[in-house]
Protein backbone atom coordinates (compact mmCIF):
# COMPACT_ATOMS: atom_id res chain seq x y z
CA UNK A 1 0.00 0.00 0.00
CA UNK A 2 2.61 2.48 1.08
CA UNK A 3 4.25 1.73 -2.52
CA UNK A 4 1.11 2.42 -3.88
CA UNK A 5 0.79 5.93 -2.56
CA UNK A 6 4.60 6.64 -3.32
CA UNK A 7 3.99 5.54 -6.58
CA UNK A 8 0.70 7.84 -7.26
CA UNK A 9 2.62 10.95 -5.52
CA UNK A 10 5.54 11.03 -7.97
CA UNK A 11 3.31 10.20 -10.80
CA UNK A 12 1.28 13.55 -9.67
CA UNK A 13 4.45 15.78 -9.25
CA UNK A 14 5.38 14.32 -13.16
CA UNK A 15 2.08 15.14 -14.77
CA UNK A 16 1.96 18.37 -13.17
CA UNK A 17 5.72 19.53 -13.43
CA UNK A 18 4.97 18.17 -17.33
CA UNK A 19 1.61 21.04 -17.25
CA UNK A 20 3.58 23.65 -15.92
CA UNK A 21 6.52 23.09 -18.76
CA UNK A 22 3.78 23.07 -21.84
CA UNK A 23 2.28 26.42 -20.29
CA UNK A 24 6.03 27.98 -20.52
CA UNK A 25 6.91 28.99 -24.44
CA UNK A 26 10.79 28.88 -24.64
CA UNK A 27 12.40 31.37 -27.22
CA UNK A 28 15.83 31.69 -28.04
CA UNK A 29 17.34 34.04 -26.30
CA UNK A 30 19.37 35.63 -29.84
CA UNK A 31 16.13 35.41 -31.48
CA UNK A 32 13.77 37.35 -28.83
CA UNK A 33 12.60 40.86 -29.20
CA UNK A 34 13.45 41.98 -25.09
CA UNK A 35 12.02 45.72 -26.43
CA UNK A 36 8.34 44.77 -26.24
CA UNK A 37 7.92 42.51 -23.36
CA UNK A 38 4.16 41.16 -22.82
CA UNK A 39 2.27 41.80 -19.57
CA UNK A 40 0.82 37.87 -20.14
CA UNK A 41 1.63 34.59 -20.22
CA UNK A 42 4.74 32.95 -19.35
CA UNK A 43 7.92 33.68 -21.51
CA UNK A 44 10.94 32.71 -20.93
CA UNK A 45 14.21 34.07 -23.57
CA UNK A 46 16.54 31.38 -22.65
CA UNK A 47 20.20 30.78 -24.15
CA UNK A 48 19.60 27.65 -25.73
CA UNK A 49 23.13 27.69 -27.81
CA UNK A 50 25.09 28.65 -24.99
CA UNK A 51 26.21 31.87 -26.70
CA UNK A 52 27.36 33.26 -23.32
CA UNK A 53 29.38 30.86 -22.11
CA UNK A 54 32.47 31.90 -24.23
CA UNK A 55 32.17 34.91 -22.06
CA UNK A 56 32.14 32.83 -18.71
CA UNK A 57 35.42 33.12 -18.12
CA UNK A 58 37.97 35.35 -15.96
CA UNK A 59 39.28 38.78 -18.03
CA UNK A 60 42.29 40.70 -17.00
CA UNK A 61 43.14 44.22 -18.63
CA UNK A 62 46.40 46.01 -17.17
CA UNK A 63 48.22 48.74 -19.06
CA UNK A 64 50.35 49.55 -16.01
CA UNK A 65 48.33 52.44 -14.78
CA UNK A 66 44.60 50.65 -14.39
CA UNK A 67 43.86 46.46 -13.40
CA UNK A 68 40.96 45.54 -14.30
CA UNK A 69 39.59 41.91 -13.70
CA UNK A 70 36.02 40.68 -14.57
CA UNK A 71 34.14 37.11 -14.59
CA UNK A 72 31.18 36.96 -16.13
CA UNK A 73 28.50 33.47 -14.90
CA UNK A 74 25.47 33.39 -16.30
CA UNK A 75 21.96 33.60 -14.39
CA UNK A 76 19.10 31.67 -15.55
CA UNK A 77 15.24 32.44 -15.64
CA UNK A 78 15.88 36.13 -14.38
CA UNK A 79 12.04 37.91 -14.69
CA UNK A 80 11.54 41.17 -16.16
CA UNK A 81 9.81 43.43 -13.51
CA UNK A 82 6.25 42.55 -12.67
CA UNK A 83 5.95 40.58 -16.27
CA UNK A 84 5.83 36.83 -16.44
CA UNK A 85 8.53 37.10 -19.05
CA UNK A 86 12.31 35.84 -17.84
CA UNK A 87 15.30 35.74 -19.58
CA UNK A 88 19.13 34.30 -18.93
CA UNK A 89 21.26 37.08 -18.35
CA UNK A 90 25.33 37.80 -18.13
CA UNK A 91 26.33 39.32 -14.90
CA UNK A 92 29.98 39.59 -13.59
CA UNK A 93 32.17 40.45 -10.36
CA UNK A 94 35.16 42.74 -10.89
CA UNK A 95 38.14 44.09 -9.14
CA UNK A 96 39.49 47.58 -10.68
CA UNK A 97 42.75 49.06 -9.17
CA UNK A 98 44.46 52.89 -9.96
CA UNK A 99 48.24 52.33 -9.27
CA UNK A 100 47.47 49.45 -6.89
CA UNK A 101 44.86 51.10 -4.78
CA UNK A 102 41.74 49.43 -4.98
CA UNK A 103 38.75 51.46 -6.60
CA UNK A 104 36.35 48.63 -6.70
CA UNK A 105 36.11 45.07 -5.62
CA UNK A 106 32.69 43.31 -6.35
CA UNK A 107 34.49 39.80 -5.58
CA UNK A 108 33.39 37.31 -2.47
CA UNK A 109 32.06 39.44 0.58
CA UNK A 110 31.53 42.56 -1.69
CA UNK A 111 29.17 40.93 -4.19
CA UNK A 112 25.62 42.00 -5.17
CA UNK A 113 25.58 39.04 -8.18
CA UNK A 114 22.37 37.77 -6.42
CA UNK A 115 20.77 41.23 -6.71
CA UNK A 116 18.66 43.17 -8.81
CA UNK A 117 21.66 45.59 -9.64
CA UNK A 118 24.10 42.47 -10.39
CA UNK A 119 27.17 44.44 -9.26
CA UNK A 120 25.64 47.58 -11.84
CA UNK A 121 27.06 45.09 -15.36
CA UNK A 122 24.58 43.11 -16.49
CA UNK A 123 22.03 42.25 -19.64
CA UNK A 124 20.69 39.67 -22.07
CA UNK A 125 20.94 41.49 -25.45
CA UNK A 126 22.81 38.81 -28.28
CA UNK A 127 23.92 40.95 -31.12
CA UNK A 128 25.62 37.87 -32.65
CA UNK A 129 27.18 34.51 -31.76
CA UNK A 130 30.51 36.69 -30.54
CA UNK A 131 29.25 39.87 -29.31
CA UNK A 132 26.50 40.83 -26.43
CA UNK A 133 25.36 44.06 -25.43
CA UNK A 134 25.03 44.52 -21.46
CA UNK A 135 23.48 47.77 -19.39
CA UNK A 136 26.50 49.22 -17.55
CA UNK A 137 26.83 51.70 -14.32
CA UNK A 138 29.25 51.47 -11.45
CA UNK A 139 28.95 51.40 -7.86
CA UNK A 140 28.22 54.83 -6.10
CA UNK A 141 30.34 56.36 -3.85
CA UNK A 142 27.78 56.63 -1.18
CA UNK A 143 24.20 54.96 -0.82
CA UNK A 144 22.32 56.31 -3.47
CA UNK A 145 22.63 55.41 -6.96
CA UNK A 146 24.80 56.87 -9.46
CA UNK A 147 23.04 59.35 -11.80
CA UNK A 148 25.19 58.01 -15.29
CA UNK A 149 23.95 55.23 -17.06
CA UNK A 150 25.65 53.76 -19.93
CA UNK A 151 25.69 50.72 -22.85
CA UNK A 152 28.48 47.72 -22.78
CA UNK A 153 29.18 46.22 -25.70
CA UNK A 154 31.49 42.94 -25.34
CA UNK A 155 32.93 41.14 -28.80
CA UNK A 156 34.66 37.80 -28.33
CA UNK A 157 38.00 37.41 -30.57
CA UNK A 158 39.08 34.03 -30.59
CA UNK A 159 42.56 33.03 -30.74
CA UNK A 160 45.38 30.87 -29.44
CA UNK A 161 44.74 32.83 -25.95
CA UNK A 162 41.02 34.58 -26.59
CA UNK A 163 40.39 38.46 -25.81
CA UNK A 164 37.55 40.55 -25.01
CA UNK A 165 37.20 43.49 -26.39
CA UNK A 166 35.33 46.09 -24.11
CA UNK A 167 33.39 48.78 -25.82
CA UNK A 168 31.30 51.38 -23.27
CA UNK A 169 29.15 53.93 -24.49
CA UNK A 170 27.63 56.67 -21.93
CA UNK A 171 23.75 57.48 -22.06
CA UNK A 172 22.43 60.62 -21.88
CA UNK A 173 22.42 61.30 -18.00
CA UNK A 174 18.94 60.56 -17.01
CA UNK A 175 16.46 61.32 -14.00
CA UNK A 176 16.78 63.84 -11.83
CA UNK A 177 19.38 64.66 -8.92
CA UNK A 178 17.45 64.78 -5.94
CA UNK A 179 17.74 62.87 -3.06
CA UNK A 180 17.39 59.56 -2.33
CA UNK A 181 15.07 58.08 -0.13
CA UNK A 182 17.64 58.12 2.91
CA UNK A 183 18.42 61.14 2.47
CA UNK A 184 21.74 61.17 0.38
CA UNK A 185 22.24 62.71 -2.26
CA UNK A 186 22.49 61.18 -5.79
CA UNK A 187 26.12 60.48 -6.69
CA UNK A 188 27.15 62.30 -10.05
CA UNK A 189 30.74 61.18 -10.55
CA UNK A 190 31.86 60.30 -14.29
CA UNK A 191 32.77 56.55 -14.57
CA UNK A 192 36.27 55.69 -13.48
CA UNK A 193 36.83 51.94 -15.31
CA UNK A 194 37.88 52.73 -19.10
CA UNK A 195 35.73 52.69 -21.98
CA UNK A 196 37.78 51.35 -23.93
CA UNK A 197 40.14 47.80 -23.45
CA UNK A 198 41.29 44.50 -24.52
CA UNK A 199 40.98 42.25 -21.63
CA UNK A 200 42.99 38.62 -21.91
CA UNK A 201 41.47 35.17 -20.75
CA UNK A 202 42.87 33.63 -17.93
Amino acid sequence: MKNLITLIAVALFASSTTLLNAQETIIPLKDGDLSNIPLTGDIYHKDTTNIFDKFMETWVFNDGTNYFKVTFSKKERVRFSNTRAYADELVCEYLFKVNGTTIYDTYGVNSNINSIGDNHISGSSIINENKVELSYSEPPVNSCHKYASGELTLNYISGATPTLQWTRVNNELYGDNSTCPDGSSMDLTDFVIPANMILVKQ
